[in-house]
């Protein structure tokens, strides 16, 4: 491992929330792997026949979190659901980010009138929410994975934009961005030596915690029974189907709804971590030397200052 890939890893690790987010964030995206390359083969029970001899039945050893009121298996649901739910956050965040990395780039690059096309685009689809807009889109186009990616990608991508057209805008007025235009280096060069390596860091970090964002819409979406195909296991559909059994069998609400809970809150506290170890100013503390942490303080106490030497010192 890389000297700096030990370091970010000994900073996320470091922190308790960051660290709860790495294993819960690793537990959820290996089960979602598994479950997909197996083709479900992994899940003890099928998560779709109906076995209403075991309805309701509570958590146990055979059944983890016990059955609903068809007999399900509620686990078998929950894994049979992560690669649905992981999968299309992941798509919709990875999309709307190479979106907002290629028009905000040349917004922030060219200016002018091509800069206020974007933003002005930007801008009108940031003026609704987006839950509303993928909630009318998807209901728009019918059940679908496809159409439900689509319809949360298309009101994804804005605030992608504005993040690296500030950040270009704040390199671009560099002086070794001027020099390289000075010395007639193309735009592709640029971008690539000098803007993208000081962007992309901001994009990553968001795009993390964006994923949980994605996850939350995504399961309000399938919740309210719009966009997700009706055979399809999905988190926030498995809430709904069994809400009226709330007060009755709780854990088959609260079960799904923790898991998006604690997905959420994986992804935003990893991305937190992220943030913390790719910011150099907010870990003045720490200084990299060959390949280990020292650490110093980033300012000098009180009564240190204009202390002079020790007695006896050299």
């Amino acid at each position: 491992m890389s000297s700096e890939g030990a370091r970010l890893r000994r900073l996320i690790t470091s922190n308790p929330l960051s660290m709860f987010g790495l294993v819960a964030v690793t537990v959820f995206v290996t089960l979602a792997l598994l479950e997909a390359v197996t083709f479900g083969r992994i899940t003890p029970f099928s998560p779709y026949q109906p076995n209403f001899e075991q309805a309701n039945v509570g958590p146990s050893l055979v059944h983890f979190f016990g059955t609903d009121f068809e007999g399900r298996d509620i686990f078998s649901q929950v894994v049979a659901a992560l690669p649905v739910d992981i999968g299309i956050s992941l798509a919709v965040v990875v999309v709307s980010a190479l979106m907002g990395v290629l028009l905000g780039t040349l917004a922030g690059y060219f200016r002018g009138a091509f800069d206020e096309v974007i933003m002005r685009v930007t801008d009108m689809f940031l003026a609704f929410p987006q839950i509303i807009m993928s909630l009318a889109i998807a209901a728009t186009l019918g059940p679908s994975l496809l159409n439900v990616t689509l319809s949360l990608i298309v009101v994804w991508w804005p605030p992608y934009v504005r993040l690296v057209r500030g950040a270009v805008l704040a390199v671009s007025a560099e002086d070794y961005v001027s020099v390289s235009k000075a010395l007639n280096s193309s735009f592709f060069y640029i971008m690539r030596r000098d803007a993208l390596p000081n962007v992309l860091p901001s994009v990553l970090v968001y795009a993390t915690t964006d994923i949980g964002s994605a996850l939350l819409t995504l399961s309000t979406l399938g919740y309210l029974n719009v966009g997700i195909p009706t055979t399809m296991p999905e988190l926030g559909k498995m809430v709904s189907s069994v809400t009226y059994n709330l007060f009755l069998y709780p854990t088959q609400v609260i079960i799904p709804a923790l898991v998006v809970m604690i997905m959420v809150a994986g992804f935003s506290f990893l991305g937190e971590g992220l943030r913390e170890s790719l910011d150099v100013k907010l870990r003045p503390h720490i200084l990299i030397r060959g390949r280990g942490l020292e650490r110093f303080e980033a300012h000098p106490r009180k009564k240190d200052i204009g202390a002079g030497p020790a007695p006896g010192g050299q």
